[in-house]
């Protein structure tokens, strides 16, 4: 019962399904029975409404006591634990996230954060005329053996039977996601961008921002894990995080990224080169398929 509570939206689908059932328990409780008592014999009047008031007590009783020992908990022991989301409050919980003036990312390739996060937060930073800032920790593309071992696992997880990978399309994505940061780093100027690259790869991807911490993995469908700033897991997180900077590669934050209105393949062939990029492998095609998904700004997981 306390698992069901601590969840937001399984919290509000157990109080509307004993709303309901209360509901419907008072009503045959109330009106049904006394309608119905003449065709009924005593004996069995009697033995309906002593269970319909027992089921009655018993719903209300531990609905109470549940919501009593959830409420009452010590701060202290929330403080320690993580939530699990379902899959329905990953939304919800990231567009939280988004509303902050530092923001986290470690994963893969970072495809929801190139067409959700950054440009969020670059909207912000005009808006509001304040400085954001966003961290992004993704697979180094330079490093076959990691990025060959990425595709692979991939390959083998369920969502990877929807598209398959293979090394271009990772090296593609990854590319994707660093040409958008630089170029809306170049359109709001507020937005503070640092890139870092690893050599080597998780399975669950990290969004962590001033308020909270999501964890996820690449498959929409799965549920995720969540801990508010005031948690220890969160403080345990966001110092992870800083150590898997320190130990990455981190790009140059003083190239010019490639304005939003530019973009085209030979702009990104360009840009990609000055980064010191191993991109002997990509052709014209290739990087005018970068330049439209940083254009397109496509969300791939539809939330």
């Amino acid at each position: 019962m306390e698992q069901i509570l601590t969840s937001k939206y399984a919290r509000k689908v157990f109080f509307f399904i004993t709303g309901i059932t209360l509901i419907i328990l008072l009503l045959l409780r109330l009106l049904l029975i006394p309608e119905i008592s003449e065709f009924i014999q005593e004996d069995y009047e009697t033995i309906i409404n002593t269970i319909l008031d027992a089921l009655l007590s018993t719903c209300v009783s531990t609905v109470v006591i549940a919501s009593l020992a959830f409420w009452l908990t010590p701060r202290v022991v929330k403080k320690s634990q993580m939530d699990i989301i379902q899959p329905i409050e990953i939304k919800d919980y990231l567009e939280k996230a988004r509303l902050t003036d530092e923001y986290w990312f470690s994963g893969g390739t970072g495809r929801f954060t190139r067409s959700k996060t950054i440009p969020k937060l670059a909207t912000d930073a005009r808006e509001s005329n304040f400085s954001k800032k966003i961290v992004l920790i993704l697979i180094n593309p330079d490093n076959e053996n990691v990025c060959n071992n990425y595709v692979n696992y991939r390959n083998r997880v369920r969502s990877g039977k929807e598209s398959n990978w293979d090394l271009k399309k990772l090296k593609t994505e990854i590319f994707s996601t660093i040409v958008a940061a630089y170029t809306w780093n170049k359109e709001q100027p507020l937005l503070g961008v640092t890139i870092g690259l690893i050599n080597h790869y998780s399975m669950f991807r990290i969004d962590l921002s001033t308020k909270l911490v999501v964890i996820t993995k690449e498959d929409p469908r799965e549920p995720a894990l969540m801990c508010k700033s005031d948690t220890f897991f969160f403080k345990s997180y966001h110092e992870d995080l800083r150590l898997s900077l320190s130990q990455s590669q981190i790009l140059n934050e003083k190239i010019d990224g490639i304005p939003l209105s530019k973009i085209n393949g030979e702009r990104v062939k360009e840009f990609l080169t000055l980064l010191g990029f191993d991109i002997s492998s990509f052709d014209n095609n290739d990087f005018n398929e970068i330049s439209e998904k940083v254009r397109e700004g496509e969300n791939p997981y539809g939330y």
